[in-house]
């Protein structure tokens, strides 16, 4: 074979996986249609992502990225169906902040970090065709550039479409794209003001619509609107600054000063899923997968812990370590989380979206007596996040498995502290031997597996890690399990073989 792996399509969720392919040592290609970067859609960074990153030792880089177009990059907050604020200090988590990154700087990051890990980009390569065998698949490319049209096949173990809504690779190996088309529709505007944005962010809902302003990028103000008597506008139909100021005066009573704009669009609530995220050979992350109105602003967060969720599964199974039935765990783990995004979509839409004097005062009774409350805030930050469940799990499981690691420090036998995340940046299982000093696992015998065994003590850890003594986590950075006992290096043998083969 050519390649390992060919990953259709370099945005954000295409480039990580494809990242975390070929820092595992898989050979890689990355497809990209376009010769330039995207126009930004995404713009924010949550709390969950970034530990990923940080798992990856590049989390500072998007820190570093948004600082530049932002006096103070950490916003503690976030929003849920318009309301506000969503507090991330219930996540427990360093990075308890949303980052205000547009795409196109997301990205940049994300090529070089690709790039680093030993990734071959070709862009301007336009996928047509794709052809699954029993042992690889075949690609069907053109250069954009070259007008003679000429074809090159190329030919991989595996294929992974990461090419959006309109996905090639989805369409080529029959998956469908079942769901509805949109019952409303938006506007969205970069905009250039007279007076520099004051800061923050504005949230403002009422009888005339909903408007949504914040810095987006160096010297531009991202305004979202829906306007209730401009919900039906034809998606097609160009949006003109004329417009797009009236809808935000006629919402907030100002235009804040708009003297013009960079870009402009509709968007609108439009919803299509996959019945399954594989097909053969072929994997769907992000985009490919389903497209949703965009509520909340958390669709590429999803996208990237698709990316973060496949790529050392299929990593090992490809070096060797893991039998090819831990690919089956990608449809069965992302899937359901892909279903609760959308359920949690349609809701937020339902909410947000209805302007009904009723609807109104609904809206405002909830921001003042329901959306502050403790319970409330912890749940709708683990739905922001998409850590509502655990992936599945034996019955008989401690009730960390299956769930995000808890993001808490390690003080190791030289005396070093270390965020556990930290302790994945190699891609490995990491067993923790939390007795510090048990020795528990010292004949346990992980010679040519990826992973490595720890002594440390937890260091002011959460209250779901008491009692714990020993911790075995994925490079995913979610929980494959953990026990309360003390020699349990049997068991601990055991859950590493579900999982890694030699």
């Amino acid at each position: 074979m050519q390649w390992d792996v060919i990953v259709v399509g370099g945005g954000p969720s295409g480039l990580t996986v494809a990242a975390e392919l070929a820092g595992a040592g898989v050979k890689t290609l990355v497809l990209e249609r376009r010769t330039e970067g995207v126009q930004s859609r995404a713009g924010t960074i949550l709390p969950r992502v970034l530990e990923l990153f940080h798992a990856r030792g590049i989390a500072d880089r998007f820190i570093e990225k948004t600082r530049k177009i932002a006096d103070y990059p950490f916003r503690p907050s976030h929003i849920w169906a318009g309301f506000h604020p969503i507090e991330w200090k219930y996540l427990e988590t360093r990075f308890g902040f949303t980052l205000g990154l547009p795409q196109n700087l997301t990205e940049e990051v994300l090529w070089d970090w690709a790039v680093e890990s030993g990734v071959n980009v070709q862009r301007g390569a336009e996928v047509r065709d794709v052809r699954q065998h029993a042992d690889g698949v075949e690609v069907d490319v053109a250069d954009v550039a070259d007008a003679s049209g000429v074809i090159s096949t190329l030919r991989a173990q595996y294929l992974i479409g990461a090419d959006g809504g309109r996905s090639t690779v989805r369409s080529k190996v029959g998956l469908p794209f079942e769901g509805r088309s949109g019952t409303f529709r938006g506007i969205v505007l970069d905009a250039e003001l007279k007076a520099p944005w004051p800061g923050g962010r504005i949230n403002v809902d009422n009888e005339m619509g909903w408007v949504r302003g914040y810095t987006f990028g160096e010297g531009i103000t991202r305004f979202n609107i829906v306007h209730r008597d401009r919900r039906h506008a034809p998606k097609d139909e160009p949006v003109t600054l004329e417009e797009a100021l009236q809808c935000i005066r006629d919402v907030h009573g100002t235009d804040y000063g708009i003297e013009k704009y960079r870009w402009a669009s509709r968007f609108d609530d439009q919803m299509r899923a996959v019945p399954s995220l594989r097909q053969g050979r072929t994997f769907l992350v992000g985009e490919s997968a389903r497209i949703h109105y965009p509520a909340s602003g958390v669709g590429m967060n999803f996208c990237l812990q698709d990316a973060f969720n496949l790529g050392w599964k299929l990593a090992n199974v490809i070096n060797g370590v893991a039998d090819v039935t831990t690919l089956d765990t990608y449809d069965t783990e992302r899937l359901p989380v892909m279903h609760a995004l959308l359920d949690s979509v349609k809701a937020q839409c339902v909410l947000q979206f209805n302007f009904d004097p009723e609807a109104v005062a609904l809206k405002r009774r909830m921001q003042e007596h329901i959306v502050p409350l403790p319970d409330v805030q912890r749940k709708l930050v683990l739905e922001l996040c998409g850590l509502e469940a655990p992936y599945p799990r034996d019955a008989d499981c401690h009730p960390l498995t299956g769930l995000r690691c808890p993001d808490f420090d390690l003080v190791l036998l030289d005396g070093r502290s270390v965020a556990v995340t930290q302790t994945l940046r190699s891609r490995h299982f990491v067993l923790l031997d939390l007795e510090g000093f048990s020795r528990q696992f010292e004949t346990l015998d992980v010679s040519g597996l990826p992973v490595t065994v720890l002594q440390a003590r937890a260091a002011q850890s959460p209250a779901s890690m008491d009692g714990v003594k020993a911790l075995l986590v994925r490079p995913d950075g979610y929980v494959a399990w953990a026990s309360t006992e003390v020699g349990c290096a049997a068991e601990a043998e055991a859950q590493i073989g579900k999982w890694l083969k030699r």
